[in-house]
């Protein structure tokens, strides 16, 4: 698509530059290195989605979806039902960030999981409208680096606030991504990016309750909205993102325009973008490894331990210092929780945020002694674990980068052993391998609705 911005008699905003960026991304633009990162995102998303497709909550939204309705191009994972793009968008969002188990693009200014809000939006756009995958890989890239632009430019004030971002910006993302797979012209483009950043929402106060998944999930759902209206005609403001009134200035108190555009085309954020080895909040991570890295000290003389401490940065102390969660999605955003169970098991995993867990005698006994401390002079992607023993020796155990980071990234290995222990619940070894190597060549794929079906699996009732 090409456009002559000399030639426009309306000025070019951020809003309506994004749009133009959105709509005009196609695969054949994109480096190489971001079309295997983008690859790398399906991997991971989709055994997040696998993963969280059969939990209670899912199951509730999908009640609720096939109340409204019956039938539809969409596929809703891990089941043999279909709805419409919207709906699918909603009900697969909300699966793949259940767990806390997706990707997380994480740097200085903000945190936010943007292919929750994205992938479901193209996938179920790209089955209704018989999308290939470069296609979709190109909508999907579009709607990464618009919403890692946004959630940039609402900075920390946005972060730290009691708004949750991938609710707001993931809005955002998900229309870029929309208006792109469904090929709107730039003007349009612009229209949707406004239409959803209207409809952004998301608090942190419900964090620990299955509302805590609804903002991402209303995210993809009203991507595919926003885009379906642009492309009747239905019309935004061109400043409906930085304008007075606009997105940045409802939500952030020191918004930074600049980084709205700042290399748009040439700077790629997908290649920062991290990925979780725990189903858990990010900001426990570091806490995690570190605790691994101490666990065989610890059960070689955990009668000698006489304290544990966790030095953490004041935001992320301030936000995972439940001591005893009542429930798996409290017990996610708990670091207590994470380093004791990592701590007296070696490891943390799926299964270690069922009830059995929350009320193990040794689990709930070790997150009693941690003491979480607050240390500014530590980043959100850090942390420093501290035992303490009897005979008054002192053990430190440092973790600046936690693995999945883009200073230490996984491996596409790791991310492939990732989807295939999320798929054994879900279907046989031999569709867990069809579906793993689809991902890696999802270029090649033709038609959607293929890809789409391996995903129910064949284990599913």
């Amino acid at each position: 698509m090409s456009v002559n911005l000399n030639q426009s008699a309306e000025p070019l905003t951020k809003t309506r530059q994004l749009g133009l960026f959105a709509a005009s991304l196609t695969y054949a633009k994109l480096p190489p290195d971001v079309a295997h990162y983008c690859k790398r995102a399906l991997v991971d998303w989709s055994a997040a989605a696998i993963a969280g497709a059969g939990q209670p909550a899912a199951i509730k939204v999908r009640q609720v979806i096939a109340a409204l309705d019956q039938a539809g191009p969409a596929t809703l994972i891990g089941t043999p039902l279909t709805a419409n793009a919207a709906f699918a968008a909603l009900g697969n969002a909300f699966a793949s960030h259940l767990l806390d188990y997706d990707d997380v693009f994480n740097p200085i200014e903000t945190t936010i999981h943007l292919s929750s809000c994205i992938w479901p939006a193209v996938l179920a756009i790209g089955q209704w409208r018989g999308l290939s995958g470069q296609a979709v890989i190109a909508a999907y890239v579009a709607g990464f680096e618009t919403g890692a632009r946004v959630a940039r430019a609402a900075g920390a004030t946005h972060y730290q606030s009691a708004w949750q971002v991938t609710g707001t910006m993931g809005h955002v993302a998900a229309a870029a991504a929309a208006a792109n797979a469904l090929g709107l012209s730039p003007a349009a483009a612009a229209h949707a990016l406004g239409c959803s950043a209207t409809q952004s929402a998301g608090i942190r106060e419900v964090y620990g309750s299955d509302s805590k998944t609804l903002p991402p999930a209303k995210a993809a759902m009203d991507g595919v909205l926003s885009a379906l209206l642009a492309e009747q005609g239905f019309t935004s403001t061109a400043t409906a993102i930085e304008g007075e009134r606009g997105l940045l200035r409802a939500v952030s108190q020191a918004p930074d325009d600049a980084l709205l555009t700042e290399g748009l085309n040439t700077r790629w954020h997908l290649l920062d973008n991290g990925n979780k080895l725990y189903p858990t909040a990010s900001l426990t991570h570091a806490a995690i490894e570190a605790a691994h890295a101490a666990a065989q000290d610890f059960a070689d003389k955990r009668h000698e331990v006489a304290d544990i401490t966790v030095h953490m940065h004041p935001f992320s102390a301030a936000v995972t210092a439940l001591v005893h969660p009542h429930t798996g999605p409290q017990a996610r955003f708990s670091t207590p929780h994470c380093v004791a169970v990592t701590l007296a098991r070696g490891g943390l995993g799926l299964g270690d945020f069922d009830d059995a867990t929350l009320n193990d005698t040794l689990i709930s006994q070790l997150r009693g002694r941690i003491t979480i401390i607050a240390d500014p002079s530590i980043d959100k992607r850090g942390c420093q674990l501290v035992l303490q023993w009897t005979n008054g020796e002192i053990s430190r155990y440092d973790v600046w980068r936690n693995r999945g980071t883009p200073a230490v990234p996984l491996r596409d290995q790791d991310l492939s052993d990732k989807l295939t222990d999320a798929c054994a619940g879900m279907m046989d070894a031999a569709s867990a391998e069809a579906l793993l190597e689809q991902c890696w060549t999802f270029e090649q794929v033709t038609d959607i609705n293929l890809f789409m079906q391996r995903m129910r699996g064949t284990l599913a009732p």
